[in-house]
């Protein structure tokens, strides 16, 4: 869907600590780029199409209040200079924050708490938001940030999404004043460089030389416009080995945020999230942003 250059950032909350960091990380971004913040508190209680409204000792719609209230407050208090609104809605997650992604500049959720399902890393809505939204979509991670780096991190392999997310990763370096790193893997140059089964032979192999060949050549083609777009951005380019997403897991140790297509260049072509993808969110040291190729 198309958005305007007023397009805000959207933040889901539920009152988990998860969803609190990742409205922490979201209410920074909207001072970072200038955007207007939403708080969203979408509430599915089970059974509550079944059970009355009139439950003693629960109200819905105060539940639904208290927390999209607390969280502006908590933003207000810790960004004042962010604009900030408030909405709940009582319907199904997965779907209704899909919808608030139609016209947003970027949709942001922690990696547990919306789910319900506290031993589960990922939970089913941060997989549908990162799969299916229509704005770019950040997953925190429910771990204590530690201090900024100063570094972006981008996942480069030469596929549609993979260049919209380099696009919008220069501007998330530019707003940070951030290095921007941007990462190819070289791995079997039959698969393509983002979709490596497995490693070539070891390095001065004629395999090896045409893997590192092909994902540095991705990687200049990749950035070459980029960096005329955003000459004030400083960027790292690295070619290394290994399987992608180990390799992203890997950097997002020592990142403030990886950005990411939604799916490669290489697994099935009807996926929506590819499987780097997937696992860098369950297993990613810093926020992760998925970004979706322009529709054509």
């Amino acid at each position: 869907m198309a958005r305007t250059d007023n397009a805000l950032i959207v933040a889901a909350v539920d009152g988990t600590e998860p969803s609190l960091r990742a409205l922490d990380w979201a209410a920074r971004e909207a001072r970072l780029l200038g955007r207007k913040l939403r708080v969203v508190h979408a509430f599915d209680w089970p059974l509550h199409y079944r059970v009355p409204r009139g439950l003693p000792g629960f109200d819905i719609d105060e539940f639904a209040r208290r927390v999209v209230h607390e969280a502006v407050d908590r933003v207000r208090e810790r960004e004042p200079e962010v604009e900030a609104e408030a909405l709940h809605i009582v319907g199904t997650v997965g779907p209704t924050l899909l919808q608030q992604s139609e016209n947003a500049h970027l949709i942001v959720a922690g990696s547990r708490g919306l789910s319900g399902l506290r031993a589960v890393v990922l939970g089913s809505v941060g997989v549908q938001l990162a799969a299916l939204a229509e704005c770019p979509a950040v997953i925190v991670p429910d771990r204590d940030p530690g201090a900024e780096t100063g570094r972006v991190v981008v996942g480069v392999d030469g596929s549609p999404s993979a260049l919209a997310a380099t696009d919008r990763a220069f501007v998330e370096a530019e707003a940070r004043r951030a290095t921007l790193r941007a990462v190819a893997v070289a791995g079997s140059a039959s698969h393509g460089v983002f979709a490596a089964l497995e490693t070539p032979e070891g390095p001065g192999s004629p395999e090896r030389e045409a893997a590192v060949a092909e994902a540095r050549r991705r990687l200049s083609e990749s950035l070459a416009g980029q960096r005329e777009r955003h000459p004030g951005v400083y960027v790292e380019e690295e070619v290394l080995p290994g399987h992608p997403a180990e390799v992203l897991i890997d950097e997002s140790e020592y990142a403030d945020l990886v950005v990411v297509g939604s799916r490669g260049r290489g697994g099935f072509t009807g996926m929506l999230l590819g499987s780097v993808s997937q696992t860098l969110l369950s297993h990613s040291h810093c926020p992760v942003m998925v970004v979706h190729a322009a529709k054509s």
